[in-house]
């Protein structure tokens, strides 16, 4: 049994996986890079689709709704600005190990036969994600040990995503040195976005906002 994050790709980022898959996989002779470099910039769109786009929908007032639509207008452009600085015109082999990232550690197969985009969690991030999303029923909600949960969610995908990732790219000193000036402020965004919305949400919101969350937690029995 194992536990894991992840997020139904759309159809069209569907299609870029395999259209990947089939060209490194059989070794065509073109270049891989701009496979590798689309293939990465669709999964961070809709990473931040899934958990911060959407996530706009569920809150009911239309004034923290446009605190959170600039938080994430940051946290998308910081992050397509690192991407566009990191990922370049790499020679084939530079790029596999970044694409073999992808392909092996950043897809799984969930219990109902679906490819999702995401990533096995450590057992102890597992575990505090539970517990905080089982923490918020109808019947009572521990604020604290949910912030706990999300906080966790949003490290594991920080470093998943972005350190993780990054060691498998052939970067120079420079570029090295902007990740986690980058990550930083992501992380700075995720923390503002929490600490506008947790602090003023009811139960009943709180409770939307963990129902919101639970589908991108995955349990793969064996």
């Amino acid at each position: 049994m194992a536990y894991y994050f992840g997020f139904i790709p759309s159809d069209k980022l569907n299609n870029m996986i395999d259209e990947a898959e089939r060209t490194i996989g059989s070794q065509e002779k073109t270049d891989y890079y701009p496979y590798r470099n689309e293939l990465t910039q669709q999964i961070a769109r809709e990473l931040t689709d899934n958990l911060l786009v959407s996530l706009i929908d569920v809150i009911p007032n239309p004034e923290r709704q446009a605190s959170m639509r600039k938080i994430v207008g940051t946290i998308e452009r910081t992050t397509e600005t690192l991407l566009n600085v990191l990922l370049g015109k790499d020679e084939n082999k530079d790029v596999m190990p970044s694409f073999n990232f992808l392909k092996n550690q950043t897809m799984f197969i969930d219990n109902q036969g679906l490819r999702r985009v995401g990533y096995e969690l450590p057992d102890d991030s597992a575990q505090t994600i539970t517990e905080g999303l089982e923490a918020v029923t109808p019947d009572s909600v521990d604020k604290v040990q949910f912030r706990t949960a999300l906080e966790t969610m949003n490290e594991e995908a920080l470093t998943h995503f972005i350190s993780r990732f990054t060691e498998t790219l052939k970067l120079g000193m420079i570029k090295r040195k902007s990740i986690p000036m980058a990550k930083a402020a992501i992380e700075k965004g995720l923390g503002m976005a929490l600490n506008k919305l947790l602090p003023q949400l009811p139960d009943d919101g709180l409770n939307r906002l963990a129902s919101f969350y639970r589908p991108f937690f995955v349990e793969i029995t064996d």
